[in-house]
């Protein structure tokens, strides 16, 4: 009976797995792990090479399950995701400024690895939080809204803390959240949710009862 029971209910874990699959994938999505982006597919029978060259629509891939990433992607879970950043000039200047103020900010931390202009992608790598190790930044502007997708992924994996005392933090990926946050300050351009956020209220969730010493001082 209780071998029936446990198949029962490997069985139901592996169905609602399924079942949470198909729902929350999206099949347009590259959820491949490391740098780089991918392109939409577009109708190869439009006869004008501007047509396809509009057409363009880069993705960034998404983070991997089992890396310390995050990622402005909107399918990311809440320990992963961070906001897009804002833009308010359009596309095409706002690219070629960020190129601009990349290497005009002079940091020896900071290496452009890669741009694709056509495809509005800047891709930059950073000191990581493991020794010697690097950070992977990427910067995407897509072709409509007012946003710029970003997402930095550590090249080497790091066990997340099993606790967050740092107010304001979330708990996972500090590292990588504080990266994007540095390249934000440089390129001037804020959190799209700032905003937003500027009323929220915090509130540290702790495991026990006990207080986190110096936590509650500045209010």
């Amino acid at each position: 009976m209780l071998v029936n029971i446990l198949g029962s209910l490997r069985t139901l874990a592996t169905a609602s797995a399924t079942i949470c699959v198909l729902t929350f994938s999206d099949p347009h999505v590259s959820h491949a792990s490391g740098p780089g982006y991918y392109l939409d597919s577009y109708d190869s029978t439009k006869s004008s090479p501007s047509d396809k060259q509009s057409s363009r629509n880069a993705r960034l891939k998404a983070c991997g399950t089992t890396s310390n990433c995050v990622s402005s992607n909107y399918l990311e879970p809440p320990n992963r995701y961070v906001s897009p950043l804002k833009i308010v000039n359009d596309r095409e200047v706002a690219f070629k400024r960020a190129v601009r103020d990349i290497k005009a900010a002079g940091r020896n931390d900071i290496s452009v690895a890669d741009t694709a202009p056509q495809d509005f992608y800047i891709h930059l790598t950073v000191p990581g939080t493991a020794p010697n190790s690097l950070d992977d930044i990427e910067i995407l502007f897509p072709p409509s809204g007012d946003i710029v997708n970003v997402r930095c992924e550590a090249r080497v994996t790091l066990p997340t803390p099993p606790f967050c005392i740092q107010k304001n933090c979330i708990n996972g990926s500090m590292g990588q959240r504080r990266r994007i946050a540095d390249i934000s300050y440089i390129l001037g351009l804020p959190p799209s949710d700032q905003e937003q956020m500027q009323g929220a209220k915090w509130t540290p969730i702790f495991f026990n009862s006990d207080k986190v010493p110096g936590f509650y001082d500045d209010y």
